[in-house]
């Protein structure tokens, strides 16, 4: 009974260790995420609030318009479906406050199916390849960047990635989420 729980210990350590390296990689791997010129700018969706994007999408879609306005690409896609508590598609959301911020209708394309992140590039690459799209830079949240270039990079997705800030309260449960997200990833969609 000693060995089995000697063992136990053991495990729990590592797999403690483990979660703390990969939770300051994640946390790390943003800060040195740099945007390249693309030819698309990719905002991820994220929650919404009525028909007004949560303080989290409001980050990334603010961090898209500073790369649009400063030339990273030309044209947007924004992605993101419908939740179960959502009114509308987090695309609208989107595209409405790009619109409403200075950026042309008919720079914006919707991808309004997604309900992942892994669909997110999945239905974006359809778009991007009807329009000959052959790069992207990926705005997300920074908490978000690590694992989101992982599934660009898996589905074949040229892609730089430009880290919005997170919620600074929500931060480290941010992060905490992610880090067990990857490990499903790797585990489960790879």
């Amino acid at each position: 009974m000693k060995k089995a729980l000697k063992l136990l210990i053991i495990l729990a350590l590592l797999g403690g260790v483990s979660f703390c390296v990969m939770y300051w990689y994640i946390d790390n791997f943003s800060k040195n995420t740099k945007p390249e010129k693309s030819d698309i700018i990719l905002v991820l969706g994220c929650q919404i609030w009525g028909r007004e994007p949560s303080w989290s999408l409001e980050y990334r879609l603010q961090k898209a318009l500073e790369l649009y306005r400063e030339g990273y690409a030309g044209y947007m896609i924004v992605s993101g479906g419908q939740g179960k508590d959502e009114e509308t598609t987090e695309s609208v959301v989107m595209k409405d406050w790009l619109v409403k911020n200075g950026v042309p209708k008919d720079r914006i394309f919707e991808e309004d199916q997604s309900t992942s992140t892994y669909e997110n590039f999945k239905l974006s690459a359809e778009i991007m390849e009807k329009q000959s799209f052959h790069s992207a830079v990926v705005v997300t949240n920074d908490f978000h960047i690590f694992r989101s270039l992982k599934i660009a990079e898996k589905l074949g997705i040229k892609a730089t990635g430009a880290p919005a800030p997170a919620v600074k309260h929500l931060r480290a449960y941010s992060l905490f989420r992610e880090v067990l997200s990857v490990v499903k990833t790797y585990l489960l969609d790879f």
